[in-house]
């Protein structure tokens, strides 16, 4: 396989043109997830691989963690330096699979929904747990592409289409064409098990983006829909197999 990483990817088809509750929820519970799970203390020196806009630096910033954020695409490193807006925060241009900072330099390391555009997870993951100190840690979230939502999307699609005359096109329960890999709960942990042992590991979220999901909450009222979705993130810890996103807390073998 012929993989690429692009050096000026932009995050325009990342968030839909139409928000959703349930893409919402998503979308701010993973950022408050991660922070949790991260717990920096002041000072401690925390990366962001694949930071995008630099929005989880930032935010890791205010808790007082000095934050790096590292991103491949110049596009998005640009962006980043409008987001952040002068903040104290390290911007710097690189890929995973290199990362140039020196050994045993990291307190923490977060990997926010940008795993699956890598092109070497061997060497990914090595740099990673080569970069932690002591007792240090990596926090990664994937999407995962074996959820409820995405067996259902898989299933149903195709009776709809023939009944509504819906059009293929872009679906959330296909792989992007720019992802390089596609990750469900045992790809995740096989990816992770050379270099880490897996902490915890929780699922987030149930039947994001499943046809009409959305939709239909869209026409509760904001209290009932808030109300399911979280109901259903709390049956999703438990099973991160069957969640829409996965995140592990991970630490290096032998630490």
């Amino acid at each position: 396989m012929d993989l690429k990483v692009d050096l000026e990817w932009g995050d325009e088809g990342v968030i839909p043109e139409t928000i959703h509750p349930d893409t919402a929820f998503i979308f701010e519970k993973m950022g408050d997830v991660i922070q949790e799970m991260v717990a920096p203390d002041i000072g401690e020196m925390v990366l962001d691989i694949g930071c995008g806009r630099a929005i989880d630096a930032l935010a890791l910033a205010k808790r007082g963690a000095r934050a790096i954020g590292l991103d491949p695409s110049g596009r998005m490193i640009r962006e980043a330096k409008n987001h952040i807006n002068n903040s104290d925060i390290h911007l710097v241009r690189g890929i995973g699979e290199a990362l140039p900072f020196k050994k045993r330099s990291l307190d923490k390391i977060i990997c926010k929904g940008a795993l699956d555009h890598f092109v070497d997870m061997p060497k990914t993951m090595a740099d990673m747990s080569q970069s932690l100190k002591p007792g240090g840690s990596a926090i990664i979230a994937i999407a995962n592409f074996e959820s409820l939502s995405c067996h259902l999307g898989r299933s149903w699609f195709p009776v709809v289409k023939m009944f509504y005359r819906q059009q293929d096109g872009i679906h959330p329960w296909i792989p992007p064409a720019d992802h390089n890999y596609k990750f469900d709960c045992p790809m995740l942990k096989q990816t992770v098990a050379c270099d880490f042992d897996i902490e915890k590991i929780r699922g987030m979220s149930l039947l994001w983006t499943a046809p009409y999901w959305g939709k239909f909450l869209s026409l509760l009222p904001r209290r009932v829909s808030s109300v399911i979705l979280a109901s259903l993130d709390r049956i999703a810890r438990w099973l991160p197999s069957l969640s829409d996103v996965i995140i592990v807390k991970i630490t290096p073998k032998g630490a």
